[in-house]
């Protein structure tokens, strides 16, 4: 009886777009207070904001939230008291399912986003005819180490470290979000770190643009605290999160993989300077800020497909 209720809750939730209440963590706000998977819906925190993102110009930001309203009238009113009742009721099914749960039932499930369909991309072996020198084993690697940073700029509350290896839009995406832990002077801990594995699924050209997708699995303990007190406000510091994302990273076709030297050295595109795009995110001649996407892959999207929480 609890998992139908639970069921027809969700459905109510997915279609006011409540689903947005769930806690976010981890970098880019992709783990959750559940467990999720096998869905359609991307609930990873791709295209939130928090609610307070200046460049949308959608009048309702923020209405998920009870008593939320974007405007005056019986409607809006109505649909605000109609959802905040939902979402009640969902918090009480929630608790009782997940006193049930503790006693040995089932883990709720949450619809996580959709992967690329494998069939939609190229054999990575054919990215070869374009890159000769491009390895998939120093590639997985390579994201096997990004992964650990992005947690660690995640947690100290500070991207600038990472702005060489996103794009613009995503910087900025990822920027907003963390904005939320700053003004609520809590900070998001990512602990006990470890990639499980990275998978290359493919690659495909849009217009000018390499796209290359990739699957990773990691495991973390995935918290958040108040900067003051040190209490834990959210999530466990004990239990496990196992988690796997779909990550698209993209640069200008014709771009080939540089094997004279372990970092990519080019010239700053504003004032022709020298440059290392592997450890400044800035030129240190004219201050320009540099992205990758030009010379090198950065991570242009980040999609949460699965999470299972362990202890």
């Amino acid at each position: 009886m609890i998992k139908r209720l639970m069921a027809v809750l969700l459905s109510l939730l997915l279609i006011f777009g409540a689903v947005h209440m769930i806690a976010h963590a981890d970098f880019g706000d992709y783990g959750g207070d559940s467990d999720f998977g096998g869905g359609d819906f991307d609930w990873g925190g791709n295209d939130y904001d928090w609610g307070d993102d200046d460049d949308d110009d959608d009048d309702n930001d923020g209405n998920y939230f009870i008593g939320g309203s974007g405007g005056s009238g019986g409607a809006d009113s109505s649909g605000s008291s109609i959802l905040g009742g939902v979402i009640l009721l969902a918090i009480i099914i929630f608790i009782i399912y997940r006193n049930s749960k503790k006693k040995g039932g089932s883990a709720a499930v949450m619809p996580g986003a959709q992967a690329t369909d494998p069939s939609t991309l190229r054999a990575v072996a054919e990215y070869l005819a374009l890159d000769p020198q491009f390895s998939e084993a120093e590639f997985r690697e390579k994201l096997s180490n990004m992964y650990v940073q992005f947690q660690n700029a995640w947690q100290s509350k500070d991207l600038l470290p990472l702005r060489p290896y996103l794009t613009d839009a995503f910087y900025n995406k990822c920027d907003r979000q963390l904005d939320a832990y700053r003004k609520n002077k809590q900070t998001n801990r990512v602990e006990r770190i470890s990639v499980l594995g990275v998978d290359l699924v493919g690659w495909k050209q849009e217009a000018d643009t390499d796209v290359m997708v990739a699957r990773l699995r990691t495991r973390i303990v995935d918290y958040v605290t108040d900067d003051a007190t040190g209490n834990v406000v959210r999530g466990s510091s004990t239990a496990e999160k196992f988690m796997e994302y779909e990550w698209d990273l993209v640069r200008s076709s014709g771009r080939t993989t540089d094997t004279a030297t372990g970092t990519t050295v080019q010239s700053c595109p504003h004032c022709g300077a020298p440059i290392d795009v592997n450890h400044t995110a800035v030129c240190e001649y004219c201050g320009s800020v540099l992205t990758t996407d030009t010379f090198d892959w950065a991570v242009r999207e980040i999609k949460g497909l699965s999470q299972r929480t362990a202890g």
